[in-house]
């Protein structure tokens, strides 16, 4: 018995599920032998069920193509296929790969050994559940899409993933204040003191901050490309007026290290491998710095009365410059980065001649740099 070809009604249903739209109730057709049964109106309850019976008519074709020697796609296969042709065409930034690959090595570790068809609902929100309420939101995402990828290609009927609920996510981190800023900075290295000077007058992200260079700086601007945004908003493209206020950071920057990023460090040892991944072998990490400054933070039990989750990081640097500016009277949005009409010249020149967005970064931070 062939099933009934599947309409507008039956759109968004699992497979094997039909709505009788003219009585308004659903129907389940067992795909062994075509043999119908009632389901009632219930759509919620329909659904679920129809899911339930699809996985585990799906289980015992599994055993039957294991008795056969025939091999179901296993979840890690495809997740090598989705991270070598879906991501790269993305050209998304390094921050977000690494984010991923830590998402990835999760996503192996929960589903090893399974088949793309035998994961189900329960499994990808045990695995969700297991997360904090961020970092669950960012894999439900990210497994969603890789769910949707391998759905089109028929490996598995449904995405189990979009199953599941997204958590609440609460925003637990406190704002830096300049006695606490001014108290890491004290303990800190002289790279991350640079580091963190820099963020303050210039408001930028952690990434970019460790990808400016000196060749950067050049006929009196520091020349700024937002790796963020950069692949979606023109906001990304800033030219900072080197005041004296960044030119004083910029000097310190420069010391008997030779390398051409103007937040740098000597390595301990040099380690081969590491090495062969990096721009530069005094390049810092994102990871590195967000440890070192977490290092910092501790040892100037600056904020030692608030809770693990409530520590602000590096990355809230960038609000605190913002408020300072603010505070200050001075324009602190063009300095973030954020867009203006201006930035829109870019599209219409479609990026063969940028329009730097200028911004003059004159913050004070004498306060805490001393």
């Amino acid at each position: 018995m062939s099933p009934r070809p599947r309409n507008k009604a039956n759109k968004g249903l699992p497979q094997n599920l039909y709505l009788d739209a003219r009585r308004g109730t659903y129907r389940y057709r067992r795909p062994t032998d075509g043999v119908w049964f009632p389901f009632g109106s219930d759509r919620a309850k329909a659904v679920d069920a129809a899911k339930q019976l699809n996985l585990e008519f799906m289980r015992g074709a599994d055993l039957v193509h294991k008795v056969q020697g025939v091999a179901s796609d296993l979840f890690s296969d495809f997740l090598d296929t989705y991270e070598r042709e879906i991501i790269p065409p993305r050209e998304l930034a390094k921050g977000t790969l690494d984010l991923y690959a830590v998402r990835f090595r999760q996503f192996r570790r929960a589903f090893e050994g399974l088949a793309v068809d035998q994961i189900t609902i329960r499994m990808a929100a045990e695995m969700l559940d297991s997360l904090p309420a961020r970092s669950s939101n960012q894999a439900r995402a990210l497994l969603i899409d890789v769910f949707n990828h391998a759905a089109s290609k028929g490996l598995c009927p449904d995405n189990p993933a979009a199953s599941t609920i997204a958590k609440i996510e609460k925003k637990q981190r406190k704002r830096h204040t300049v006695e606490g800023v001014r108290a890491i900075r004290e303990k800190a290295p002289a790279w991350l003191q640079n580091a963190i000077d820099l963020a303050l007058i210039t408001a930028q992200r952690r990434t970019d901050i460790l990808s400016m260079r000196f060749d950067d700086v050049r006929d009196g601007y520091l020349y700024v490309v937002q790796q963020k945004t950069s692949k979606a908003s023109d906001a990304a493209w800033i030219r900072f007026k080197v005041t004296p206020q960044l030119q004083a950071v910029l000097s310190r920057c420069r010391d008997n290290v030779p390398s051409p990023f103007l937040i740098h460090r000597r390595p301990d040892r040099k380690r081969q491998k590491q090495a062969e991944h990096k721009e530069h072998w005094t390049k810092i990490e994102e990871r590195y710095l967000t440890r070192a400054f977490k290092e910092a933070r501790e040892a100037a039990g600056c904020y030692a009365s608030w809770a693990d989750e409530e520590q602000p990081g590096f990355h809230e640097i960038r609000a605190l410059s913002l408020h300072l500016y603010k505070k200050a009277g001075k324009d602190g949005q063009r300095i973030a980065g954020h867009a203006s009409e201006e930035m829109t010249k870019n599209y219409q020149r479609d990026h063969a001649d940028v329009v730097w967005s200028d911004a003059i970064p004159d913050l004070d931070i004498t306060e805490i740099a001393g």
